[in-house]
């Protein structure tokens, strides 16, 4: 009877465990893919390498030659320069963060309006001004705005047409970003851990020991996927290749998050180990004038 009480402990610890893996990878993954983050993944992306050759590339940096009011001859790189500075990719990150509050209010038809961009071209004016080498009015704004509609086609840029696009049900993206799959899925975390904790309620140390191992592998997961993605991209080929050069600024977030969380696995795992020792450290006996005479 003993035996087998300990075996269904032991199986309901390493269950547990399992799956504090899966939600600690699936809360790590939901905070990777905050809007917040859009930034910075923009600052680092390969922009001229990945559409150096499209025509797509060809046809924006032609339009933008064009412009009555540029006084340089710009190719893909000096557009990925613009791109990537702080202000414009912060701008890029509102209007990303826009459409994920229209997807989480069910608004599939919204769609950045030319009125939007204006007022983003506005406050981006020195930026732009040194990107064209001229110093831009309120008619330059409202030019540039009518090409870059004539380029992406603003109206049809609506939320449910990327989606169809990518081909997407509008219900899986709408549970990613919700706010509620981070709350949640933390929720869920420390309901585990305290099952855990109450499995093992007669020896602190494994519960200390089987929290920390699921974290640990978790964080040694993120750790390598986003070292193999950023440090060696030549053991990558076709879609991963290409995705890896897209996606470096999310990797160096990956590979953030995964010292994090192997750090607090290694810590877990180290209390669990001070408090083993300390248990099986053999107590001193008391000092002879303080024991007690057998009577």
């Amino acid at each position: 009877m003993y035996a087998n009480k300990r075996f269904i402990r032991s199986f309901i610890s390493v269950f547990l465990s399992l799956l504090l893996f899966v939600l600690v990878s699936l809360f790590t993954a939901r905070l990777l893919l905050q809007v917040d983050n859009a930034a910075l993944v923009i600052r680092d992306i390969d922009i001229a390498e990945t559409f150096r050759d499209t025509e797509f590339a060809h046809y924006i940096v032609s339009q933008i030659n064009s412009l009555p009011f540029n006084n340089w001859v710009i190719d893909i790189n000096d557009v990925e320069v613009l791109i990537k500075n702080e202000a414009v990719s912060s701008e890029i990150e509102e209007i990303l963060s826009a459409y994920i509050s229209a997807l989480n209010n069910n608004d599939l038809d919204y769609h950045i309006t030319n009125g939007e961009v204006i007022d983003a071209v506005t406050r981006l004016e020195p930026e732009i001004s040194r990107f064209f080498g001229h110093y831009m009015t309120a008619e330059d704004n409202l030019t540039l705005t009518r090409t870059l509609d004539d380029v992406i086609d603003f109206r049809g840029l609506t939320v449910r047409g990327i989606l169809y696009d990518v081909g997407i049900n509008p219900i899986v993206p709408r549970l990613i970003v919700s706010p509620f799959m981070i709350w949640g899925t933390g929720i869920f975390i420390l309901i585990t851990l305290c099952f855990i904790f109450l499995t093992n309620i007669d020896s602190i140390s494994k519960a200390f020991l089987m929290s920390g191992i699921p974290i640990v592998i978790s964080g040694v997961v993120y750790l390598l996927t986003g070292v193999v993605f950023c440090s060696y991209p030549d053991l990558l080929s076709g879609m991963l290749h290409t995705l890896s050069r897209l996606t470096g600024g999310i990797m160096l977030l990956v590979i953030r998050y995964g010292i994090v969380l192997t750090a607090i696995g290694v810590a877990l795992i180290v209390v669990s180990l001070i408090i083993r020792l300390k248990n099986e450290t053999p107590k001193k006996p008391p000092p002879r004038h303080l024991r007690q005479s057998p009577r």
